[in-house]
């Protein structure tokens, strides 16, 4: 299901880039992502280490236990991996291209849920590559039905949304090979059966 919501996002996102290399965060309508607004938030670079929330989906404060307006996004994350957040950022504002990182968000017993996190360069009013939407997208909801908060996130890997499409579809080829071919596997089977069962003639001469 994340992945299926990562894709429909960043679709969302490619389709502006139509009109301009990186769009503007005026452009972006709310009604076209309406299922995905609860984990939508937006980020803005206030400094060389700062990108602040500017917006955040209700059900992203949620998870969190707080409203998350204007903290930092980048403090999320473990000090020891801050530089590495912060490099990935500011990759996505410096090339105009999506990134994708796969996240743990780590629970208060230390438990982690796998999350991916969709980042989407944006302009501001002044044409400036400052702002970034953003989605975060964890495998499940039961920590949000138990009650349970994130109290940080932890980052795995990152790529751009170019690389994280074309791994989407090598697997999609890969599972559909598979099914194929344990397809024609069953219609051999069944189909050496069949050549091996004796004609209605013979059948007509042996009950003779």
């Amino acid at each position: 299901m994340r992945q299926a919501a990562a894709t429909k996002i960043l679709a969302y996102w490619d389709s502006l880039t139509s009109q301009s290399a990186v769009p503007a965060a005026s452009a972006i309508d709310p009604r076209a992502l309406k299922a995905h607004l609860p984990d939508l938030f937006m980020l803005e670079r206030l400094d060389r280490a700062v990108f602040a929330f500017r917006l955040a989906g209700t059900r992203m404060c949620q998870r969190f236990g707080r409203e998350l307006r204007d903290h930092d996004f980048v403090r999320l994350f473990p000090p020891k991996q801050q530089g590495d957040v912060l490099a990935q950022l500011t990759r996505a504002l410096q090339t105009g291209e999506s990134v994708v990182i796969q996240a743990g968000a780590i629970l208060l017993d230390n438990t982690t849920v796998g999350a991916e996190i969709v980042l989407m360069p944006l302009t501001d009013a002044e044409g400036r590559v400052v702002r970034l939407l953003g989605a975060l997208l964890p495998e499940d909801n039961d920590a949000l039905r138990n009650g349970e908060f994130y109290i940080a996130l932890r980052l795995e890997t990152a790529q751009s949304a170019v690389a994280y499409g074309a791994a989407r579809q090598a697997a999609a080829t890969a599972v559909f090979a598979a099914a194929r071919e344990t397809h024609v596997s069953f219609l051999r089977i069944v189909d050496g059966h069949k050549d091996d069962r004796p004609a209605s003639a013979d059948i007509a001469r042996i009950a003779g």
